[in-house]
């Protein structure tokens, strides 16, 4: 479905509309939430996944379609500004009462299987921070926010082979901190 028949079954039939939105774009939505709030809890990350689709209803009115803008672009944009403003809410809080903290006990198993999501989150956004460009923003745009090989090229003005090269080597380098379990992401060798 294109975007001009998204739009207008938005128009036409909200309802149906939002659910063929979600179904088209709300893997990725929750990825990118997801991945800007790596470190919060699940609530958190449902929170800034419904304020993007509470945000996109209300603005849509705004939203100009054109050949350098589209309603996945668009989603993304506001996924991303919705995570990163959970992110800020979260830092402002510098306490919590009593009353605020769940007092849900995790099963041992469960507290490991987190700590190791984390352990392995916080190791996927160290490399990233220590990649070089154009190798960060390739990841990024294919792994974080689902573009396809094509439009991370475009958008990059890089030859698509080269994009398929950087994410070759970046897995490979990835995959081996994984297996090690440390954070010490090197800068990718050209």
């Amino acid at each position: 479905m294109g975007d001009r028949e998204l739009l207008f079954l938005l128009e036409q039939n909200p309802e149906k509309g939002i659910h063929m939105l979600m179904n088209l774009y709300g893997g990725a939505i929750l990825t990118i939430c997801r991945n800007f709030l790596y470190d919060c809890s699940e609530h958190d990350v449902e929170e800034a996944v419904a304020d993007t689709y509470i945000h996109f209803w209300k603005n849509r009115d705004r939203f100009v379609l054109d050949e350098r803008h589209s309603i996945r672009s668009y989603l993304y944009a506001i996924a991303r500004n919705a995570a990163r403003d959970k992110r800020r809410k979260q830092r402002r809080q510098d306490f919590f009462s009593l009353d605020e903290v769940a007092l849900d006990l995790p099963s041992d198993q469960n507290v490991e299987l987190e700590y190791e999501q984390k352990k392995n989150q916080e190791i996927v956004h160290e490399c990233l921070k220590k990649m070089r460009e154009p190798d960060r923003s390739v990841f990024l745009y294919r792994f974080f926010y689902g573009f396809p090989i094509r439009e991370i090229a475009e958008i990059l003005q890089l030859p698509s082979k080269k994009i398929e090269n950087i994410l070759y080597r970046g897995k490979d380098k990835l995959r081996a901190e994984l297996l090690k379990g440390g954070i010490s992401c090197e800068d990718q060798n050209r």
